[in-house]
Parts: C-alpha cells; sequence; structure tokens
C-alpha cells in the first residue's frame, strides 16, 4: 500500500547525516553496526542499526556507499545520540565520523511513476552529484549542499515533511525520535525484515542480544502501522468489551486528513483486532514484508 498522489518532492531538514571516511572506515564500522559492510557492494545501500552493549537500540539508518566512506541517513534526533556513541573508540582507528548534515540537501521522492523520472537503474542512481536509494516505490535523494535537482525533478510540486513520514510509516520504516533511543531491540522495530541485520557477521557493539533474540526466540514485540482520524490520546486495544493500553506508539504523522501511526505490539496479534487512539478508530495495515524468521 502507498499513498497516492502524483510525482512530489519533499525536503527532509529533520533527516540527519553522518558521514565516516578514512582508511578504517570499513573495519571500524563492521564491529560497530548491526549491517555487513563486508559484503554490500559499492552500488547497493542498506539498512542498519547501531546498539549499545546491551543490545538497545540507539539508531536505524539507511546506510550508502560514497567515495571515500559511508552516509548514514537518520532523524537528527537519533544523530545526537549516535555520533558520539559511534565516536567513543574511533579515535584508534583511522576514520573520521562526523555529522555532515550541513553538507547535504536531502529529499523524499514520492507518487505514483516518481521513480521514473530518475537516470539510471538500480538500488543506487548516481545523480551527478549526489546519489538516489530507492527503496520500494520511493526514493531518499542527497545532493551536495546547494546542487541543482535533475531536469525532470526541479519542477516536481513539493510538500511538508509529514507526507514523507507518512509514507515511512505505511512502509513500517524504523522512523523514531530521540526519545525513543535505547528503548527497543533492534527486532522489535523489524530491522531484521527489512534486512538491517545480518546474523553471520561476526561480532559488533550489542551482538550477543540480539543473536540471542533471533536464535533463542526471546523477541516477542514487532513495528506495526495504522491509520485513522487525526485525534490525541493513547493508542488501546479491545479485549471483549474493555479496551487496554496496545503498545508503545513510535512514530506519527497527520497527511491528507489521516492520521498514521507505527508502533511497537504483540507478533501475536490477531488482523482483525479494534484499536483506537483517543476518539479515533485506527485500523491495522497490512505490513509489505515479511517478518524475519529463524
Amino acid at each position: 500500500m502507498s499513498i497516492e498522489i502524483a510525482p512530489t518532492l519533499v525536503p527532509l531538514s529533520s533527516l540527519g547525516v553522518i558521514r565516516a571516511i578514512g582508511p578504517d572506515t570499513q573495519s571500524y564500522l563492521q564491529g560497530q553496526l548491526t549491517c555487513n559492510l563486508v559484503k554490500l557492494p559499492q552500488d547497493q545501500w542498506t539498512w542498519g542499526g547501531h546498539c549499545d552493549p546491551k543490545g538497545k537500540l540507539i539508531a536505524a539508518f539507511r546506510l550508502t556507499r560514497i567515495e571515500d566512506g559511508v552516509l548514514m541517513l537518520m532523524p537528527k534526533g537519533q544523530l545526537n545520540q549516535d555520533l558520539p556513541a559511534l565516536n567513543k573508540y574511533a579515535v584508534f582507528n583511522k576514520v573520521e565520523i562526523s555529522d555532515a548534515s550541513a553538507e547535504y540537501d536531502c529529499y523524499g521522492l514520492v507518487g505514483q511513476g516518481a521513480l521514473a523520472l530518475l537516470p539510471g537503474e538500480g538500488a543506487v542512481r548516481d545523480l551527478a552529484p549526489g546519489q538516489a536509494i530507492i527503496d520500494g516505490d520511493r526514493a531518499l535523494l542527497v545532493l551536495p549542499k546547494g546542487s541543482a535537482l535533475p531536469e525532470a525533478l526541479a519542477t516536481l510540486p513539493q510538500e511538508a515533511e509529514s507526507l514523507w513520514i507518512a509514507s515511512e510509516i505505511l512502509a513500517v520504516r524504523p522512523w523514531f525520535d530521540e526519545s525513543l533511543c535505547l528503548e527497543f531491540v533492534p527486532q522489535m522495530l523489524n530491522l531484521d525484515a527489512i534486512g538491517g541485520i545480518q546474523y553471520d557477521k561476526g561480532c559488533y557493539i550489542g551482538q550477543e542480544t540480539v543473536a540471542r533474540m533471533h536464535f533463542r526466540g526471546g523477541n516477542k514485540r514487532a513495528l506495526y502501522a495504522l491509520i485513522g482520524l487525526p485525534s490525541e490520546g493513547e493508542l488501546q486495544m479491545q479485549l471483549g468489551e474493555n479496551w487496554r493500553r496496545a503498545g508503545t506508539v513510535v512514530a506519527q504523522a497527520e497527511w491528507a486528513g489521516q492520521l498514521y501511526v507505527t508502533a511497537v505490539m504483540s507478533k501475536e496479534l490477531e488482523a482483525d483486532t479494534a484499536f483506537r487512539l483517543g476518539d479515533s478508530a485506527m485500523a491495522l495495515q497490512p505490513r509489505p514484508y515479511p517478518l524475519f524468521d529463524q
């Protein structure tokens, strides 16, 4: 399911960019992140996560290669927490990890047929300068600050950032703000289901907990998307004639008169479970990918 709209650009002022460069970039990050950089081709991108030693997720991000390193794209609130954690041991390696948000312009590209406006093919497309990261029927554009958009994109209508966040929610992506850093193990946000955890890559920070959750079946929660009319209050689910708290709201955005919400809830939910948020009924949306099975 996607948002039905003509091709549209969304300037992403709240998206942060961490840049890691230097000869030890790959070897250092390989021991920090849940994704496998050794097996990541130059023309591909991947989801990834960075955990604390207890396996709690600090940040979830899209990681893409650049000529001399990598970029990690995440909400700026996550960046505030993750940058110091990434730099904790970087001093012992030939790698420079910095907040490069001010050096890039980022856009979301959404809408029916939007990808046909981009040059080339593949998961990462060259915008000369910059690149487009293809994620399903959407794209995330990353251009050096002040660079001109490709001609086919420059005349597109532009909309508020809430459109992109709504599309992230509908795609059930792990978009969350700073207040939820260190609240979840990565699997609770479906990071493994979208390719952000490789269980055969070897050791990294928090790996023991993440692996135990996978191989011993310790994780009982997952990320879901719901849609309803705008309202405020606690997300609740119906059990018989009673209502009780359903889980933890991770992100929400209003777009075109609807409220889009992601929440971490039990993996055992029935598809016909009734939900409400305040006075608004919330409809559980089909997840566009299967959960990761051992």
